[in-house]
């Protein structure tokens, strides 16, 4: 049995939403529509034609639907599928007003263009491009032209003679063809506005993201983005890799440094962490001074993140060396850092309160690595990790096993490993 995700789920109540409120918007501006045109028509002398039972008729019917629409546009009542039968409505009758407009004037179908209620097709187009599916839009050129094809087969020749050509392009008919285009100009304007809403509401929402982001790592940001606040608020249980790491003698040396330059300090020690974590795919869990926590195979398992933990340790290694070549050519003293590493299974989630919450890693294997950071502080080369971490070593002839393995807090023993390169 399969789970649709959280953020998918929001994404399709979101569209919903928007669908029925696109419908709402519809039928509001059918009966705008209804009204203008009916207005110009009996404004301008079109109620003497005699196409006035045809057009009228269609208005009234326009004027229906355009009710029913609003209706079924309430939430307890919408189905997402009734805007193709309303869309589907819209193209038949127009077709149906074409048809029995030139039948009763006895003009051959070949003007069916000449006819000013052919340019209102471009009306209900607009209509259907405010959906946000292309179901509507493609109903809405196909029932059109179906029926259009399907009458011009079918009707019989008009016993009425046929009309002046001119008559097509008289007062009446060319105020309907100005009024259309205003109606055209006007479901424009109302579309770029509605799109230009939608278009707010995304780079609200991505911003959002942006400042999500700013407090969440890029990995849990990612996973918040695609699968909800969810993912994190319920947490799960994984296997992880955890690395410890903090300056060694910080507070002897900070009392010897004015305040901004320890904070300068501090600032350069995170970025080169910071910069070896994300490159072997982990994450900053926490700065806390100068020391950081950081946690490689979280928020989705992978693969090797035992090897990403011990890879990073020896570049924030390898990194401290090159810092301390620069900052001896400036006659600053070295800055040596413990490091410790341990893998195994632990609580991964959002943690805290509604006001406030914190994404981390909780379970024994976090105190672990903590304890093995603290071990690291009386070895040489201030690296120590656990067994499980060094069983994927590239080259093993680097490591030491510790003769002493008891850790505090913990009545068991680990076997550990220092870090001594020949």
């Amino acid at each position: 049995m399969t789970t649709t995700p959280a953020t998918d789920r929001d994404t399709q109540q979101l569209i919903l939403d928007a669908e029925r409120e696109a419908q709402m918007v519809s039928a509001g501006a059918r009966l705008v529509i209804t009204t203008i045109a009916l207005f110009i028509f009996v404004v301008s002398g079109g109620i003497t034609l005699p196409v006035a039972p045809v057009v009228l008729t269609y208005l009234l019917t326009y004027a229906a639907v355009s009710v029913i629409s609003a209706v079924f546009s309430l939430k307890r009542f919408f189905n997402p599928s009734l805007s193709l039968l309303f869309t589907a409505v819209d193209g038949i009758s127009l077709a149906l007003l074409i048809g029995f407009a030139l039948r009763i004037t006895g003009t051959p179908l070949e003007f069916h263009a000449a006819v000013p209620g052919f340019v209102f097709a471009f009306c209900i187009l607009i209509l259907a491009t405010m959906r946000y599916t292309i179901g509507p839009t493609l109903i809405a050129v196909g029932s059109f032209a179906a029926t259009w094809t399907l009458f011009a087969a079918l009707a019989p020749p008009s016993p009425t003679p046929p009309a002046d050509p001119a008559f097509f392009f008289g007062t009446v008919q060319n105020a309907a063809r100005w009024g259309f285009l205003g109606i055209a100009a006007l479901l424009g304007l109302l579309s770029v506005i509605r799109r230009r809403k939608t278009l707010e509401a995304a780079i609200a929402a991505a911003r959002k993201t942006a400042n999500l982001s700013r407090y969440l790592p890029d990995r849990v940001a990612d996973t918040v983005a695609r699968q909800g606040m969810d993912a994190l608020t319920t947490g799960k249980q994984q296997q992880a890799t955890i690395l410890f790491a903090d300056i060694r003698s910080f507070t002897t040396l900070s009392e010897s440094l004015p305040p901004a330059e320890i904070g300068a300090l501090l600032s350069a020690f995170r970025a080169l962490i910071l910069r070896a974590v994300e490159d072997h795919e982990g994450i900053v869990d926490k700065f806390i001074g100068d020391a950081v926590m950081a946690v490689f195979g979280v928020p989705e398992e992978r693969p090797g993140h035992e090897s990403n933990g011990l890879r990073c340790a020896l570049t924030i290694k390898q990194g401290l060396e090159y810092w301390n070549t620069q900052r001896a050519t400036q006659d600053l003293p070295p800055i040596r850092a413990t490091i410790g590493v341990h893998n195994g299974t632990v609580f991964a989630g959002a943690v805290g309160s509604a006001r406030r919450l914190e994404y981390t890693v909780l379970g024994d294997a976090v105190n672990i690595a903590a304890r093995l950071q603290e071990i690291a502080k009386s070895t040489a080369s201030g690296l120590v990790v656990s067994d499980t971490v060094h069983a994927h070593s590239d080259n093993a002839a680097e490591w030491r096993a510790l003769a002493e393995n008891s850790i505090r807090g913990r009545a068991g023993k680990i076997p550990l490993f220092e870090y001594a390169p020949a």
